[in-house]
């Protein structure tokens, strides 16, 4: 009769020892739900006493789907959330997270993050409230390395711990990319001294018009058609509609306008990004003399 390899200790020849049903969910058949059934056999090994069920080629161990059926969901897991593709294809969500899972821990076992030198770190909510996920990526390839809940101390810890773990070597870190928030900051200096600290645009520009925002307020005291125009004010013109541009130069025409002011110190930042990397340090030491001569606290305050 057919014998097969023990899926215990992997010794040949062991002769079967019963068959039982057992069935997979497939890729549909059209709108169909498909499935495989076939009769499985169980070896008993003389070498290590195991009485074991064997591996189908087209499914792996202890899974109720094919390999391809998983390969498909998990093709469609990376474009939309795990419930939305459970009502797709009829399956229960908790079922896609057992795959999801799989793969996910398979994968992180084997990940070499040897050549890791530039990383970028980042915040999320979670869910509603105050919940959060701090993310680490590998800032020149783009990848997602690690992930933690919360944003606090403690994530430069857990990530140091993490990256060591998949060869990574801390020592190797030259840059981090990161938000101005102080937990990461004093957890990059002491987990990672050998990083140089850059603050990602996207929060600086935001700290910049929180700052061009609370000039306006403040200005609007006296001016009232500045009422209502919050949202002009944290735009590029080239967004704006004729309606919004118009308003936008009535107030830069006045000379004496703070809000104005502090718009173009926006605009002029902004600038910088796009100047090559020997002229920048200049360009900002030059935009700082201006923000902090400016006569608006917010502005000064910002550049500080």
């Amino acid at each position: 009769g057919s014998s097969f390899a023990c899926p215990a200790c992997a010794e040949a020849g062991c002769n079967v020892h019963d068959t039982k049903e057992r069935s997979w969910r497939h890729l549909n058949f059209f709108q169909h739900k498909t499935f495989i059934h076939a009769p499985l056999p169980r070896t008993k090994c003389d070498r290590c006493g195991a009485v074991r069920q064997i591996t189908a080629p087209w499914s792996r161990p202890g899974s109720g789907f094919t390999l391809l059926f998983e390969a498909y969901v998990m093709t469609l897991m990376k474009e939309m959330p795990v419930k939305s593709v459970a009502r797709i294809v009829g399956e229960h969500d908790s079922l896609l997270w057992r795959i999801l899972h799989h793969y996910v821990h398979t994968a992180r076992r084997k990940e070499d993050l040897s050549t890791v030198e530039k990383i970028s770190i980042d915040e999320t909510a979670r869910a509603k409230g105050h919940k959060y996920v701090s993310i680490v990526m590998d800032a020149e390839t783009r990848r997602v390395i690690f992930a933690t809940e919360g944003k606090g101390a403690d994530v430069l810890p857990k990530f140091k711990e993490d990256f060591q773990s998949h060869r990574g070597c801390t020592e190797n870190i030259t840059d981090v990319c990161m938000d101005m928030s102080p937990a990461f900051i004093s957890g990059v200096e002491k987990h990672l001294p050998e990083a140089a600290i850059t603050f990602d645009k996207f929060h600086v520009i935001k700290l910049i018009n929180e700052a061009v925002d609370q000039v306006r307020r403040e200005e609007q005291k006296t001016m009232p058609e500045l009422k209502g125009t919050r949202y002009i004010w944290l735009k590029n013109k080239r967004h704006l509609t004729m309606k919004q541009k118009a308003i936008m130069e009535d107030v830069l025409a006045q000379r004496n306008a703070k809000t104005g002011k502090a718009y173009q110190l926006r605009l002029t930042f902004q600038e910088m990004y796009e100047k090559d990397p020997m002229d920048a340090p200049m360009f900002f030491k030059k935009w700082y003399f201006w923000a902090t001569h400016s006569r608006l606290a917010p502005m000064k305050e910002v550049a500080q």
